[in-house]
């Protein structure tokens, strides 16, 4: 089998740093001793392209979406957005959930905030179940009266409220997703207004019926408090579900916003996870949250892999 001699091609102090890396197998990544070396310019620039790397990996999901809703953007936000309010353990079921109500039914039902929370809580399956609570009764009833009406069958999958916080079940979830759609039925056009990251907060403000107040299941009683969405929570859903429905959106219909993405996204902190903290440990710091997205992009397409020399960074360091 011919083999290719790098020593024939690349300089030998090239070829020799890059087999020290290989050496290696104790680091987390192969240049770990040499990432704080990095100009500023190269970070910031490749953390860019990194981001649209990760952001061009959900194209076929979207796309996905927009042939199920005849290329319905609005539906397709609100399947999204169903899944952000899902996060990791539910997001699926949420957007499957969302996929079996036409967009105009929701719209039908959003100014009867109670109706749209059966519709949504029985498509998600949470009326599977028996209940001597009158809440329960009510809502199981209501949903029973409108998956009769629009001739709605509700997917297999059910939603889990294992270890999740309170705060996080899908009870709680789906009654602050049934509230923003009542308040801001036409939420899709709302998102393209925003001009500052407050806007954004303000968009996304939105809480519970009463009974969720004082519950976070149906058979569960608690102290009172208001469901509103957390800062935190807020940020979650720019980050992994409102920013990429709107690089994708952006790009679909050919329109330069998509460029403002990324600075909407620099100007929210990054995320508290393992990927962040190596990296702000090896001399790389992580400064925003385009930036805790492209790092977690880095570590699982380049260096996990290995492949140094398709990575801008990789490329400085071996003088390429």
């Amino acid at each position: 089998m011919p083999t290719l001699s790098l020593n024939d091609y690349a300089p030998k102090n090239v070829v020799e740093k890059y087999k020290s890396w290989l050496s290696q197998n104790n680091k987390w990544i192969l240049c770990a001793d040499d990432l704080h070396t990095l100009p500023d310019l190269v970070r910031k620039q490749f953390w860019e392209r990194l981001y649209v790397e990760r952001l061009m990996e959900k194209t076929s999901l979207f796309q996905s979406w927009l042939a199920l809703t005849q290329n319905n953007w609005e539906a397709v936000f609100f399947i999204a957005l169903s899944k952000g309010f899902g996060l990791k353990l539910n997001g699926m079921t949420f957007a499957q959930m969302a996929l079996s109500i036409p967009w105009n039914t929701i719209l039908k039902n959003s100014n009867n905030v109670e109706n749209l929370e059966a519709l949504l809580m029985g498509q998600a399956g949470l009326f599977n179940t028996h209940s001597e609570n009158a809440y329960f009764q009510k809502q199981q009833k209501a949903h029973a009266y409108l998956k009769h009406k629009y001739r709605r069958n509700s997917p297999a999958q059910s939603v889990k409220f294992f270890r999740l916080r309170p705060s996080n079940f899908p009870t709680i979830r789906l009654a602050q997703l049934a509230w923003l759609m009542h308040q801001k039925p036409r939420l899709h056009s709302l998102i393209h207004e925003a001009k500052t990251i407050n806007d954004w907060y303000t968009i996304l403000d939105t809480k519970t019926t009463p009974f969720w107040e004082t519950h976070f299941h149906f058979d569960t009683p608690s102290k009172k408090r208001i469901n509103r969405l957390t800062k935190p929570f807020k940020q979650l859903l720019l980050l992994n579900t409102v920013f990429p429905f709107l690089f994708q959106y952006y790009a679909y219909i050919g329109d330069r916003r998509k460029e403002s993405v990324l600075d909407w996204l620099r100007q929210l902190p990054p995320e508290k996870n393992a990927y962040v903290t190596k990296f702000n440990q090896l001399g790389c710091p992580i400064e925003d949250a385009l930036e805790s997205q492209a790092c977690i992009q880095l570590k699982n397409h380049y260096c996990t892999p290995r492949r140094c020399l398709k990575c801008a960074y990789g490329h400085k360091l071996l003088n390429l």
